[in-house]
């Protein structure tokens, strides 16, 4: 997660995925696999209408985006059923072991993105989830990341094993102090979040993330700091999918524009998976309307063009909320599938 009105933060991604996913094992059962792309959500991807644009109000910096309620979505013949769990493997001893996704040939990079065994394991089923109402105290902050997280662990999990895949949990950096990591030292003038693929570590200052959020009070509505965890959980998730490494390694000898054109569909997929898993906690963590709304304020917030930044390497304001909006509305990780639409849908 970046800062709002701070520049963006390269999530610790690039430089360093072209050297953590360099194994080159062929997950033989997707050789076989029919060649479709799946759309990522109603006609191809969220819409906002026009009139999103933010107006300044007295006691906020933007309003929240109106966005174009979607179309019932109607796959067919492209449906998330399509894409089929992985065949698990089998050891010496004749047991069947998970299909690890992060090992690939650099041929199978566009399968691993486009047509990834995570995205035919549908929806995701509502999380049993406990967590405490986090405060200013780095201590209640770090007691609601370890609950939440726990929770994620469990949800994302369960995706990995109906897809037949290897899942490993995030590691997990909650820090009060400043410190280095594998990605490099922390804080960052520029990031309260980020993930570190290197050590599959979540990086998250405690009271960090609250000034960087606007010092929007977590005892008031926790579920905007609930977004920036799960979006960061969501590059793990990325990762462990083979979906991080296949992404760097397809334009890792390419230009800035590729890149960072890259960049912007992983960080809106990213958004996507982390509103895809809200919608399955808001029962228990109490994810109203009101409080989503104000999520959506402030992920607007976060967009290249809100925040002066010269990188374009997020996605806009108005993508950014809207592919965060639309895998809450519809919690299926097929229509997170940002790597199969259109340049205009991820800008």
């Amino acid at each position: 997660m970046r800062s709002r009105g701070a520049n963006p933060l390269a999530f610790g991604v690039l430089g360093v995925l072209a050297t953590a996913f360099t194994a080159v094992v062929v997950i033989a059962s997707l050789a076989g696999e029919k060649d479709v792309e799946l759309p990522a959500g109603p006609g191809t991807a969220p819409v906002a209408t026009r009139s999103a644009a933010p107006q300044q109000t007295g006691d906020s910096e933007v309003t929240t985006p109106d966005f174009t309620p979607p179309e019932k979505l109607n796959l067919g013949s492209l449906g998330d059923a399509e894409i089929t769990p992985v065949a698990a493997k089998r050891n010496a001893a004749g047991r069947s072991t998970a299909v690890d996704l992060r090992q690939m040939r650099r041929s199978d990079t566009a399968a691993r993105l486009k047509r990834n065994p995570l995205y035919g394991t549908g929806l995701m089923r509502p999380t049993s989830c406990r967590a405490p109402r986090p405060s200013t105290r780095p201590r209640e902050m770090l007691s609601y990341l370890n609950a939440v997280t726990d929770c994620l662990d469990r949800a994302w999990s369960a995706k990995f094993s109906q897809a037949g895949a290897l899942f490993l949990p995030a590691r997990r950096v909650y820090w009060s102090r400043q410190g280095r990591g594998p990605c490099g030292t922390y804080p960052d003038a520029n990031a309260s979040a980020y993930y570190c693929p290197s050590n599959r570590g979540m990086y998250i200052g405690l009271s960090h993330v609250i000034e960087q959020s606007g010092d929007l009070d977590p005892a008031a509505n926790h579920v905007p700091y609930m977004t920036v965890l799960a979006h960061e959980y969501a590059h793990h998730v990325q990762s462990m999918a083979g979906i991080g490494g296949a992404w760097w390694w397809e334009v890792s000898d390419r230009s800035r524009a590729a890149q960072d054109s890259h960049s912007r569909r992983s960080e809106l997929q990213a958004q996507c998976l982390a509103g895809a898993f809200a919608r399955t906690v808001r029962v228990p963590l109490g994810v109203t309307n009101a409080r989503w709304q104000e999520v959506l304020r402030t992920e607007y917030g976060r967009g290249d063009d809100q925040n002066g930044g010269a990188r374009r390497d997020h996605g806009s304001g108005e993508r950014y909320a809207a592919w965060l909006d639309h895998g809450w509305k519809y919690a299926r990780i097929a229509y997170c599938n940002t790597w199969s639409v259109g340049p205009s849908d991820v800008s």
